[in-house]
């Protein structure tokens, strides 16, 4: 009898042990009190091939199912649009959008919130304070994001309040810098407690500054934060590369020398245009570029401020001279205005890793980058250090 129970014992454990098999793909389950009969509903989830599933919900409820190679970021979106068009619904019933960020991996999953308006709406009328009020279980790597984001709530909504501020004053850039230096260290202490490697390598893309905003010293702490995983992960391996990359744009690098024009049509060397002893701001924008010229009469009160001890300079990347000239005459700056050479034009990309406009390079007196950026305000809070 007790060989037979013990046969039956041994039995169920096998069949148990199979049952505990991780799933090789996901079932997300979810409710949405409150959510309208034929809402859309949407999981976007990135990477090559940017996947979306696509459903709707019913009496407050939705199910997706997928597969995945590695936990991975998703966002889960709503839209009811059409119903509300379609039945005269008033405005502030509207969900245009409801963007719901979490991790999803492989296993059965089940998201739930209070209410669908509990949710933090996309846009502007994103409020990060609201991503308390969901919850996926099922997914470790989401129980480890949640942590993060429930930490760092006070500072990312800090933050987001100071970008979307109208009316900014001088000392506003200086909390923008603030907040932003102290949701770093958040990040990085975050990442150095926990070894989820998919959500450290998510976070980490936080860290990552515009060139010529950190030194080596920073690149080897980030490097630091991996040294332990073996792991050989595209995503690994590519943050590795990253950081290999970035070294060529470490404060400390020399402005390297080019030609530039002269309203007259002079060709001058740009190098030459760098005063002994000075700080440099060269700000590169374009005639056509509608963000170059909206950051202008913010350039202007900085010059104010500053122009006597720092030495101004735009630099237009426009192709056809006439258009700069035009341009020049309706702004009318009051400090020294240069068109780049094609030759210029083409290297500025290689020399300082410019991808967009409007960019600052501010230079030191020994003439090497130590701050490059698109934002005025950022160049504000860097400009206030020469004092």
């Amino acid at each position: 009898m007790k060989k037979r129970y013990l046969s039956f014992l041994l039995l169920a454990s096998a069949i148990s042990a199979c049952d505990m098999k991780p799933m090789d793909h996901f079932v997300l389950r979810g409710t949405i009190p409150g959510a309208m009969d034929s809402t859309e509903i949407e999981l976007a989830i990135p990477g090559e091939n940017k996947e979306r599933l696509k459903g709707f919900i019913v009496n407050e409820r939705f199910e997706f199912r997928g597969k995945l190679e590695q936990p991975t970021l998703c966002e889960l979106r709503l839209n009811n649009q059409d119903i509300c068009d379609r039945k005269n619904i008033k405005e502030e019933n509207k969900i245009i959008y409801a963007d719901i960020n979490f991790f999803v991996e492989n296993g059965k999953l089940t998201f739930t919130t209070p209410h669908v308006d509990s949710l933090p709406h996309s846009f502007w009328k994103y409020d990060i304070r609201k991503e308390k009020n969901y919850t996926l279980t099922g997914s470790p790597a989401q129980d480890i994001y949640y942590a993060y984001q429930q930490q760092t709530i006070p500072t990312r909504h800090l933050l987001r309040t100071f970008r979307f501020q109208e009316n900014k004053q001088p000392e506003d850039a200086k909390r923008i810098v603030a907040a932003q230096t102290e949701l770093a260290r958040q990040t990085r202490e975050f990442i150095a407690g926990h070894s989820n490697l998919a959500v450290n390598l998510m976070l980490v893309e936080e860290l990552k500054k515009e060139p010529f905003t950190y030194d080596q010293g920073y690149l080897d702490e980030l490097e630091q934060l991996f040294a332990s995983y073996r792991d050989t992960c595209p995503r690994l391996k590519n943050f590795r590369q990253y950081l290999k990359e970035a070294s060529a744009f470490a404060q400390g690098k020399p402005l390297q020398e080019g030609k530039v024009i002269t309203s007259k049509g002079d060709t001058l060397s740009l190098l030459a245009q760098l005063k002994a002893g000075q700080y440099t701001l060269i700000d590169f924008w374009a005639s056509w570029c509608g963000p170059c010229r909206a950051s202008f009469p913010h350039l202007r009160e900085m010059y104010k401020l500053h122009g006597e001890k720092v030495n101004f300079i735009s630099v237009s990347l426009d192709k056809e001279e006439k258009e700069w000239q035009k341009a020049m005459g309706e702004e009318k700056l009051p400090w020294s205005q240069f068109l780049a050479t094609r030759a210029l034009s083409k290297e500025v990309g290689k020399y300082y890793n410019l991808k967009s406009i409007p960019t600052f390079l501010f230079i030191d007196p020994d003439g090497k980058i130590i701050f490059s950026g698109h934002s005025s305000d950022e160049l504000e809070a860097e400009l206030a250090k020469t004092h």
